[in-house]
């Protein structure tokens, strides 16, 4: 029999091995790579957040915010509340006017009548003489009613001064403000807010902690507690809000820091 020369396919692959060893390499370093690259990143940020205290959370406001809600229910309330005052101060005034025209009137009446006599000694003079003793008791309640009545009335004063002043505070909320048009804030927990002030920059990053640049600043610091969630661990964090002036895609960002990069030169 005539022998079979010898299959090609076996030398095929003996040639084909040495390369496909280097890929598995290269894709063995690629995944470890990746993965140390990954670890150092979580370890990172981890690291970062415990030791940062610049991070501060974008809130936009709208129409329909739940703070925004609650303000122009406060703001009507206190409106409410100062036209109450206002309807009881004219009752008041109404009251104390009445008191003063029939203590005047009395005291007409007494002073033409002439007739002091403790013993009147007929009918008429009877009758005289209690109308006479009538208006005087008219005059004195009428004058016992008018101190508690002024007294009274002081206090509505200082209470419209009060209501007047928390409504002009009430109107120039910024969260008022939002019902007619769009306001950013952001949340800033107490452990942050000695590097958060009137001015202060902002920084937003592209890609988690690098390839940040100014997107802002801050405007205004609101009084009042509030509570946000964590960037990092969405752990419950107590702190203020502050009005910022950033753009449009910054306003949106999780996250922005205040004072500077988070990472320096990145």
């Amino acid at each position: 029999m005539e022998a079979r020369p010898p299959s090609p396919r076996p030398r095929f692959w003996i040639a084909l091995q040495p390369s496909i060893v280097r890929v598995y390499k290269v894709a063995g370093l690629v995944a470890l790579t990746a993965i140390l690259v990954g670890l150092i990143g979580f370890l990172t940020v981890n690291v970062f957040y415990f030791f940062d205290h610049s991070w501060v959370r974008p809130v936009v406001l709208a129409p329909t915010h739940q703070k925004v809600v609650e303000a122009s229910t406060q703001l009507a309330d206190a409106k409410l509340r100062s036209s109450q005052l206002d309807t009881e101060k004219v009752e008041i005034d109404g009251q104390l006017a009445e008191i003063e025209r029939l203590v005047i009137v009395n005291d007409r009446f007494i002073t033409d009548l002439g007739v002091t006599a403790d013993k009147p000694s007929s009918p008429e003079l009877w009758l005289v003489h209690r109308e006479l003793a009538k208006a005087k008791l008219e005059k004195d309640n009428a004058i016992g009613r008018r101190a508690p009545l002024t007294q009274r009335l002081e206090g509505i004063k200082l209470r419209k001064v009060e209501q007047d002043a928390l409504v002009q505070r009430l109107e120039q909320s910024p969260y008022l403000r939002a019902v007619n048009q769009k306001i950013v804030l952001a949340f800033v927990p107490y452990q942050n807010l000695r590097n958060v002030k009137l001015g202060t920059r902002l920084y937003g990053c592209a890609w988690g902690l690098v390839a940040c640049s100014n997107v802002g600043k801050v405007t205004t610091v609101l009084d009042g507690e509030v509570q946000d969630v964590h960037p990092h661990d969405e752990s419950i964090q107590r702190g203020v809000m502050v009005e910022i002036d950033v753009s449009t895609s910054a306003a949106g960002e999780t996250v922005l820091f205040a004072g500077g990069k988070p990472l320096w030169l990145f």
